[in-house]
């Protein structure tokens, strides 16, 4: 027999339809670091560095940073030899999906991004992220004693009874681990990002060179306005002007996940873990110095925000390209979710019928996109849970929040600018104000604290 985990997480008071926050909702949440590439040559680099830095880790998230947030990227360039295996290995290309894409502007970097997967990884095992990645997990302390309260508060375990059963090394206790290990760590994620901030004209004028072709002919000639004529010229330079005007915060992100699987965990809970009543200095020393821990590539996007100079007037140009940064970091972290399945959140339902998420257009949602409704359970003898499908949901174009950092700033940017295919997030345009997002397929038997992820 199965218990329902849900009715362990969710409060009362919102299963009987109180206006509690989501944040409040205690799931099991991915968790995620993020880091920033320093580019000391980047037009507006120290606002943008502040912008990404002071910006809150998506809700949907357990915050899992650490302390260093940025490093140069110049300190870990490749060595000839290092270059030469990755051409070997055919890394150059396929671990650059989309680099030099007409859509994101590659054309106009500022920086060669060839060997940069590369150059993040050299940055990641020097460093030793994975391993402090995982001392985090387990609040390790000066001494080098791990504990599980971390652990038994992201994931509702008891955290004590989890500690004596590492010690008892139980059935029950092992198998209540491994689902955590499971569900929680196995679930840590770094998105390692590089900002770039650019002119629409330089975007414009790199997708023409590469083939972008003269504009207004075909849409002219469809309209019944002669090839070459002053009226066609005029809607040219028209349409050109309104595509080249202002500037954008261009994000190129790797995502990489955290290696956990049964057999890490072994070795950690066997030749490493001690906790503040078993100290060991060679069990400190062996963590110390442990290469256990890996960090996994993913894959990449690529995602624009508009600075929206229409608005300068009311807003300083530092404050206009804060905002932009951030929006466009949200935006390839959706990107990223919608590319890799392995990266996609889970999210509670507000209300059950009809069918409302707090999530919006910060998460990139578009009309029609599929969720699956999951039920959490777990099963009482193994300790393991489970997610079943009980229903699927779309989400309905008449009713999509617009949750985007500063987003009364970005409507009223939308609503005095000409439409452009860089904005952030579907369906842009300003809409009445709402607070959370509709799905159709709602029913009775759906309930606030089932939760959502993203289907393809």
């Amino acid at each position: 027999m199965k218990a329902c985990y849900v009715t362990l997480f969710v409060f009362a008071s919102l299963a009987a339809g109180a206006q509690t926050k989501t944040a409040d909702i205690k799931y099991r949440r991915s968790s995620l670091h993020t880091i920033i590439i320093d580019d000391a040559g980047l037009v507006k680099a120290d606002v943008i560095k502040t912008a990404f830095v002071k910006a809150p880790i998506p809700e949907k998230f357990n915050d899992h940073t650490l302390a260093v947030r940025s490093f140069d990227s110049g300190k870990y360039a490749l060595t000839a030899e290092e270059k030469g295996k990755v051409e070997k290995e055919g890394k150059g290309k396929t671990m650059l999906k989309g680099a030099a894409s007409s859509a994101s502007g590659g054309l106009v970097d500022t920086t060669n991004t060839k060997y940069l997967p590369q150059i993040i990884d050299k940055y990641l095992t020097q460093n030793h992220v994975a391993r402090d990645m995982v001392a985090k997990w387990f609040n390790r302390d000066a001494k080098g004693g791990f504990n599980m309260n971390l652990i038994g508060e992201r994931g509702s375990y008891n955290a004590s009874e989890m500690q004596i059963n590492i010690a008892k090394k139980s059935a029950r206790g092992l198998a209540s681990i491994a689902d955590a290990g499971q569900e929680l760590i196995g679930n840590t994620f770094v998105v390692v990002t590089r900002l770039n901030y650019i002119s629409k004209k330089a975007i414009y004028d790199a997708a023409q060179s590469a083939g972008g072709g003269a504009l207004g002919s075909a849409a002219g000639s469809k309209l019944g306005i002669k090839t070459n004529s002053p009226e066609l010229e005029a809607a040219k330079q028209a349409a050109v002007k309104k595509l080249t005007e202002g500037y954008v915060v261009q994000t190129t992100s790797y995502l990489y996940q955290l290696v956990w699987n049964d057999s890490i965990e072994a070795v950690f809970y066997q030749d490493l873990w001690m906790d503040a009543s078993s100290l060991d200095a060679k069990k400190k020393e062996a963590f110390d110095n442990t290469s256990l821990f890996k960090l996994k590539y993913i894959g990449d996007e690529k995602a624009m925000a508009n600075v929206p100079l229409s608005l300068k007037q009311k807003r300083s140009d530092d404050e206009l390209v804060s905002v932009a940064t951030v929006n466009s970091v949200d935006a390839v972290i959706a990107k990223l979710e919608k590319s890799y399945e392995v990266f996609r959140t889970k999210t509670p339902l507000f209300t059950g019928d009809p069918a409302t998420a707090k999530i919006g257009l910060k998460e990139g949602l578009e009309a029609g996109d599929k969720y699956e409704v999951l039920e959490q359970t777990v099963d009482p003898k193994t300790g393991k849970t489970t997610y079943n499908r009980i229903g699927k949901i779309k989400v309905d174009d008449t009713q999509i929040w617009d949750n985007r950092y500063m987003a009364d700033l970005m409507q009223e940017s939308e609503a005095t600018a000409p439409a452009d295919a860089t904005a952030t997030g579907a369906n842009a345009a300003a809409k009445p104000k709402v607070d959370r997002t509709l799905f159709k397929g709602g029913n009775s038997k759906f309930y606030a604290g089932l939760l959502i992820r993203q289907m393809n």
